[in-house]
This record gives structure tokens, C-alpha cells and sequence, in this order.
């Protein structure tokens, strides 16, 4: 009896990135970012440039992103972010990534953020 087939579908890995490989490749111009938290939790503070797309609403096809950047989401602690990027990567988007703990990561190693 075979429990796994013998060809698996490849999906597209997510990876979590730190705050410092985040600012990294902001810094490069190297990334469209995307805050999937809800609309007060991003006005209360956001990265800067994120666009907000919210993981209660979210739907891949709201997410534009630029030629040859890669695409980082974050939320609160990075379980939201992780649970978005796993949609885009089974919808077949490439280069997907997701700030580890979230923005207070963010904060916590001196990176500013922006307030509405």
C-alpha cells in the first residue's frame, strides 16, 4: 500500500523573512509589501509603502505587484501574513514571503513605521 504518490504537486514554499532582510530589501526597492491586517490596525501604523489588503477580504487578485520584486506581507505577529501567503503561493504567485512576528518584529529592531 502506497500512503504518499510518488509525483507530489509542487506548491510554491513560503518563506518567512526577518525584519532586518525586510529592510534590506526595501532599502534595494526590491519588494511590493503588503499588510493584510484589518483597516485600524494599519491606520494605527504601518510600514512604510505597505498597501493594505485585508486577510478578512483577501483575494489574490487584489494584489498588484511590481516586475522583479518580490512580494513580503506582514500582519500583528505573522500568522495572518503566513496564512495569506499560503494562498497567493497555491494561486501561483512566485517569490512570496512573510515578515516573521509580524510588525512589532518590525519595531522591535528599530525600524520606523508610519501612522494616518
Amino acid at each position: 500500500m502506497q500512503l504518499f504518490p510518488t509525483n507530489p504537486v509542487q506548491t510554491n514554499p513560503v518563506q518567512t523573512i526577518d525584519a532586518h532582510t525586510l529592510k534590506q530589501w526595501l532599502d534595494q526597492n526590491a519588494v511590493t509589501l503588503v499588510d493584510v491586517r484589518e483597516a485600524g490596525e494599519y491606520a494605527r501604523g504601518h510600514l512604510p509603502g505597505a498597501q493594505l489588503v485585508a486577510l478578512s477580504s483577501f483575494d489574490p487578485n487584489q494584489i498588484a505587484i511590481e516586475a522583479n520584486k518580490k512580494l513580503v506581507l506582514y500582519c500583528q505577529s505573522g500568522q495572518r501574513s503566513g496564512l495569506a501567503a499560503q494562498k497567493l503561493a497555491q494561486a501561483g504567485f512566485q517569490d512570496v514571503f512573510h515578515l516573521g512576528n509580524g510588525i512589532g518584529a518590525w519595531v522591535r529592531a528599530g525600524y520606523p513605521i508610519t501612522v494616518n
